[in-house]
């Protein structure tokens, strides 16, 4: 889990240099917050997608959610499901070798082709049983991470302070809200 505490002072600092009320003070910030939460996935949706080599964002946009955290208005918690994924949200063709499939540099023993719903997709036995079958699937934990860390996380103190300053504006200047 990472955190992200932004300096109060510059806050207090830009706050009061638009002569603004706590109350505006404190609308800003819920809604910065906000606006840096969706500023990030959309950041992380469309640059995990290209990283991973993912045919759309489908499989993604349900694997990010924003939860907010506590009573106040200060706190969000951004969830990232690394879980593996079906090799059909991948960009590519699987092809059949000894032994199983190969997909790309990915080599998945003992997976077959099958056709499912008038699609062909990859299986995988998982069991003994009869149907104990289902789709291959590809890890994608530690690339999503890394990504996450070196690319998207970097930036959040200038994207918050971005969102703020434009919120603290429209409610003094402009009088919004």
């Amino acid at each position: 889990m990472l955190a992200f505490d932004f300096d109060d002072g510059q806050l207090d600092k830009i706050a009061a240099e638009y002569a603004a009320t706590p109350k505006q003070v404190d609308l800003s910030r819920s809604r910065a917050l906000k606006r840096t939460a969706a500023t990030l996935r959309r950041l992380a949706s469309t640059g995990l997608q290209t990283e991973l080599g993912l045919r759309n964002a489908k499989a993604l946009r349900r694997r990010l959610k924003e939860y907010k955290v506590g009573k106040g208005n200060n706190a969000l918690k951004l969830w990232f499901g690394a879980n593996d994924l079906p090799v059909s949200a991948f960009k590519g063709r699987p092809q059949k070798v000894d032994g199983g499939i190969k997909f790309g540099d990915t080599m998945v023993h003992g997976a077959f082709f099958a056709k499912v719903g008038g699609k062909r997709k990859v299986m995988q036995r998982y069991g003994s049983k009869r149907w104990a079958i289902g789709e291959a699937t590809l890890s994608v934990a530690d690339r999503m991470m890394i990504y996450l860390e070196d690319e998207v996380f970097v930036d959040i103190d200038s994207i918050y302070m971005k969102h703020f300053l434009a919120e603290i504006r429209a409610r003094t200047i402009l009088g919004v809200g």
